[in-house]
């Protein structure tokens, strides 16, 4: 049995003269609807790179933007950073999360004064809590600076949106973050001391 289906309205023959409700018609109306998902698809997919695109830009035209703690081993002979570790990776996810703090400020004196947000500035807001609530919670996802070779791509890279597949990427917390994970007492551990300070026993 011959398959009369079509996937490109364009290739569908006698389409200029089918009647409304003919099947001629559903199959038009099917091959619409295919061409239409197609696309809805590829622009998904080319804002989500382009998306992506953007952020490791920011990351390459910032990686020099903050005075790290000296370590000649990750160094260059240059006297440039070839090498990050997690915390100073942190440091700059800390400086990426604040990237939108002159339009904040912006919008915080709009609400002061009693004024509506417009429905992009509201979704503006909800993207930025979603973010920072990703960060804090399982970590971005940024261009792995731990990696020597990533570091030296990054700096060559053009900023094609072609190439954002082929950077290596890692999910990191803000410094702010980890410094308060570090820094957090064990659950119990206090009432532990507490007892044994009491009764002079070990609490395990």
């Amino acid at each position: 049995m011959p398959n009369n289906k079509r996937k490109r309205v364009a290739k569908i023959k006698g389409k200029e003269k089918a009647h409304p409700y003919s099947r001629k018609a559903r199959q038009i109306a099917r091959a619409m609807n295919t061409e239409s998902m197609i696309a809805r698809n590829k622009s998904d997919r080319l804002n989500m790179a382009m998306s992506r695109g953007q952020k490791l830009v920011w990351f390459r035209d910032n990686l020099d933007e903050i005075e790290y703690a000296e370590a000649p081993e990750n160094t260059g002979e240059d006297g440039q950073k070839i090498k990050w570790t997690m915390y100073e990776l942190g440091q700059l996810v800390d400086l990426y999360l604040e990237r939108h703090e002159e339009e904040l400020e912006k919008i915080d004196e709009k609400k002061k004064l009693g004024r509506l947000l417009t429905p992009k500035e509201a979704l503006f807001l909800e993207n930025i809590k979603v973010e920072r609530n990703e960060a804090e919670m399982s970590g971005l996802e940024v261009p792995d600076l731990t990696d020597k070779e990533l570091v030296e791509f990054l700096r060559g890279w053009d900023g094609d949106v072609n190439s954002v597949s082929l950077i290596k990427k890692i999910r990191c917390k803000p410094a702010s973050a980890q410094e308060t994970e570090d820094t957090a007492p064990v659950v119990g551990s206090s009432q532990n001391q507490a007892i044994a300070e009491i009764t002079g026993l070990s609490v395990e």
